[in-house]
């Protein structure tokens, strides 16, 4: 077990990825896809009485069949006024859960296991990327709660822009060496969204950043509305696009709660879901694309932490040849993974 450990502090070093999925806010409160799909079930369908929608009742009825949301929404063309509540009701959800989490934060009731995790992390390098496919914002509260600065993509607080220059730019601060003044970089974490955010919004035919809930719809992508808003798709694309890159330039990767199931991300994460890179995987229970991404990459070192059953809170580590190991602590929570490994 100390060789894991070991194996798990040298990971956490400059060039490291981290991609978290839902499984990070799931720990927190935020609702995950089947508490969801539950929500929309109940919500949905009185708010379709005026523009009925023959596609909603098929998928629903998947639904109830046993389909995860994403399976029963993408096999079905809804209308677009069916596209509009789906989102806003799944933001009207999210935003609700995430409220109270913020609320635990600033109490001081609560410190997101990311926080201590991220302060750690610095101690290696003043910048590293992050992907999340996480409509919340606790990646976000939980880095500034680090006093770590993040690039978001977008400049401004109140009525924020997209501007991917300054937003890299605001990282950085100047100093005088001799005659010169030189440009060093603040420490900052760099976080690509690329399903949207819940302070994103349209604005006059463009896409503000506003942290305030004003009851505006956010422009996010659910499951199965990928077509959502045409428009914006560059905003989308913008933020897929750098956390392409960041994921072709790093030299490990991290995964925290996710679940291998975006087919645009593993494209460049694990393409013909196979890792070329060092990688440590952390969740609960890994989706069955998550074992089969291990079961495919024997040639790469991977370390997997997962509970050992619903039941049974150990830790059951996993490595790519297939050797297992397990431990009475909890390392497949980043709240035990913190006290496990730091």
């Amino acid at each position: 077990m100390s060789k894991v450990k070991r194996q798990l502090q040298d990971h956490l070093q400059e060039g490291l990825l981290i991609v978290v999925g839902t499984g990070l806010s799931i720990a927190e409160g935020i609702p995950g896809m089947g508490l969801l799909a539950e929500h929309l079930k109940r919500e949905v369908p009185p708010k379709l009485a005026a523009v009925p929608d023959p596609a909603w009742d098929i998928a629903a009825s998947a639904l109830d069949a046993g389909d995860n949301l994403e399976a029963a929404m993408g096999n079905v063309n809804l209308l677009s006024t069916t596209v509009e509540t789906i989102v806003a009701e799944t933001a009207r959800f999210i935003l609700t859960a995430e409220r109270k989490v913020f609320e635990r934060v600033l109490t001081g009731e609560r410190e997101l296991p990311l926080t201590p995790f991220v302060k750690h992390l610095f101690k290696a390098g003043k910048k590293f990327h992050l992907i999340t496919t996480n409509y919340d914002r606790l990646v976000e509260m939980a880095a500034e709660a680090a006093e770590i600065g993040v690039d978001s993509r977008f400049v401004g607080y109140l009525h924020g822009r997209s501007d991917p220059r300054r937003s890299a730019d605001a990282h950085r601060e100047s100093y005088i060496s001799g005659r010169n003044s030189i440009f060093r970089n603040l420490p900052c974490l760099c976080v690509h969204k690329p399903h949207g955010s819940l302070d994103w919004y349209e604005v006059g035919n463009k896409i503000v950043r506003c942290p305030i809930d004003h009851g505006m719809v956010p422009i996010i992508i659910t499951p199965g509305t990928t077509k959502y808003r045409e428009s914006f798709r560059w905003a989308f694309d913008d933020q897929r696009n750098a956390g392409n890159r960041a994921a072709s330039t790093a030299t490990r990767l991290m995964f925290i709660g996710y679940g291998f199931n975006d087919d645009h991300l593993e494209q460049y994460l694990c393409p013909n879901l196979k890792l070329t890179k060092p990688t440590v995987i952390v969740a609960k229970q890994p989706s069955d694309n998550a074992w089969k991404v291990i079961k495919n990459s024997k040639e790469t070192e991977v370390l997997a932490l997962c509970a050992v059953s619903d039941t049974d809170s150990r830790t059951r580590i996993v490595t790519q040849s297939g050797e297992e190991l397990v431990v009475d602590e909890q390392l497949w929570n980043l709240e035990g993974f913190n006290q496990g490994v730091l």
